[in-house]
């Protein structure tokens, strides 16, 4: 019986001794929590210097830099966030003076970037050439089909503005399409900008095989056809009734182009090369 008295007395001490523990850790972690804690703050000190700092990189003194901070935080920084402070500050100067400064700052600068950044190509050319004399740095035949679009837009460019300049006001362009032509209207397009700045003239589609209006318009809606240009006669539609046959046996241009394209001036007609056309 005392020996089951003392183990039950040392029970009660153990647990007690827990109970103690944990009561002391929870105090401990409460106290932890409701210990107010010290907020970190910029101090304005650092806060100028670290505009300063930034000033400096740009070659500014502080109230330029403050000054374009302010701009930032206007329409200019939401219109561009990342333009950079002499752009900036030259683009809202207060003066000329003070805009052909800051111009010829970022001129200044832009110079020695440029420079910067020739010298290290001029580096990592010769770098690859010694490390690698019998490698090509670019695979030229990779660029063929590059080289080719280029010259071929630029062809495209050249024919275009040659366009523009044999054009004269009143001209208009007769353009005769399949009604099952789902492409034409880039090659329409194209043909209205040639004549955009011309009083009086502008683009006649004449849709070929078309049964009724009812086709027409249809094909017209297909293509995404502005109201507008139907208002200003800069575009009209029309149904192809054997006009098209006839001009062509009147023509001494054979052109077998997809989409055929006459000349309309003076109540003459003349068959154009789409080619020609910068088309």
């Amino acid at each position: 019986m005392n020996r089951i008295n003392r183990c039950v007395n040392v029970m009660v001490l153990l647990i007690g001794a827990v109970v103690l523990t944990n009561t002391g850790l929870a105090e401990t972690a409460e106290g932890q929590a409701s210990s107010p804690q010290t907020p970190v703050r910029e101090t304005p000190v650092s806060q100028t210097q670290l505009i300063q700092q930034d000033a400096t990189r740009w070659s500014l003194d502080i109230s330029e830099y403050e000054r374009y901070l302010d701009l930032i935080r206007g329409p200019l920084g939401k219109w561009n966030p990342t333009i950079d402070p002499l752009m900036a500050l030259g683009m809202f100067a207060d003066t000329q003076q003070q805009s052909q400064r800051y111009a010829e700052r970022y001129a200044q600068q832009e110079f020695e970037l440029t420079e910067r950044v020739l010298r290290f190509q001029t580096a990592y050319r010769a770098a690859f050439n010694r490390l690698y004399p019998n490698a090509d740095l670019l695979d030229q035949r990779l660029l063929a089909p590059y080289y080719t679009h280029q010259q071929q837009k630029s062809a495209f460019k050249e024919a275009k503005n040659l366009a523009q300049r044999r054009f004269v006001e009143g001209d208009r362009l007769l353009v005769f399409v399949a009604d099952s032509c789902k492409e034409c209207f880039a090659t329409i397009r194209r043909l209205m900008s040639l004549l955009s700045e011309l009083k009086n003239s502008g683009v006649d589609i004449y849709v070929r095989d078309a049964k009724d209006d009812a086709t027409v318009s249809g094909w017209a809606k297909e293509q995404g056809i502005q109201t507008e240009w139907l208002n200003k006669q800069t575009l009209t539609l029309n149904r192809d009734e054997g006009l098209y046959h006839r001009l062509k046996s009147r023509s001494s241009n054979v052109n077998h182009a997809t989409v055929p394209v006459f000349l309309k001036r003076n109540q003459q007609f003349f068959q154009l090369k789409t080619e020609d056309l910068g088309l």
